[in-house]
């Protein structure tokens, strides 16, 4: 479910930002020291962590709130004052600009996969007009909360059946020859009596289940 919605994120930013940004992508170790600025301004999203919760009394069923982080980067041309609020050349797209953009497209949406929308908790920042190759760069994080339903636990002592469906969470435990179980026998028959009390009459009864 992380990779679905960290792939959802991304697709909603990239069709709503348009050319606010020139790139919008998960997350590869971009902000590090080799980092140019002509790839600016950035939109890039990575998943933080989680906790989990169990759902009610149901001690089987959990639910996770994940952290996802939105970060958002550009060239400060001018100055640290362009860079936060934008300059008047189309160019200088400022970051407080791309906060509101992204706080716009994400705010309360729930993916078509989330239990809850999604949930705004903090915008921070990373780099204030810091110097990096090619010039000077200012960069925040937008962060938010996702809450989904985790996949159902399997039953004490078994292992995921074999499935060839590659969009089956347990898929990988095929793909990589991870021990296997057996599926559980079909349920073919359902046979019993039906009493009459009035009588003590019994008719047994049988039914076949449809496959």
């Amino acid at each position: 479910m992380i990779t679905q919605i960290e792939q959802a994120l991304v697709e909603r930013l990239q069709r709503g930002l348009g050319r606010l940004v020139s790139t919008v992508k998960s997350y590869g170790g971009e902000l590090d020291d080799s980092l140019s600025t002509s790839r600016l301004p950035i939109c890039l999203v990575t998943f933080g962590g989680s906790r989990i919760e169990r759902m009610g009394t149901n001690a089987r069923r959990h639910q996770s709130t994940a952290n996802f982080v939105i970060i958002v980067a550009v060239n400060s041309l001018r100055s640290n004052l362009a860079a936060r609020q934008g300059g008047v050349d189309k160019r200088e797209v400022g970051v407080n600009q791309l906060i509101t953009a992204v706080r716009r497209l994400l705010d309360s949406q729930t993916l078509g996969r989330l239990v809850k929308p999604l949930k705004p908790t903090k915008v921070r920042t990373i780099f204030n007009n810091a110097t990096f190759k090619g010039g000077a760069v200012t960069a925040y994080a937008i962060e938010y909360d996702a809450v989904y339903n985790d996949l159902e636990p399997l039953e004490d002592g078994l292992f995921p059946e074999k499935t060839r469906d590659v969009e089956n969470p347990d898929y990988v435990f095929s793909h990589y020859q991870g021990e296997h179980s057996e599926p559980a026998p079909m349920l073919e028959h359902i046979g019993g009596n039906i009493y009459d009390p009035t009588n003590s009459a019994s008719v047994p009864f049988e039914v076949e289940t449809r496959k």
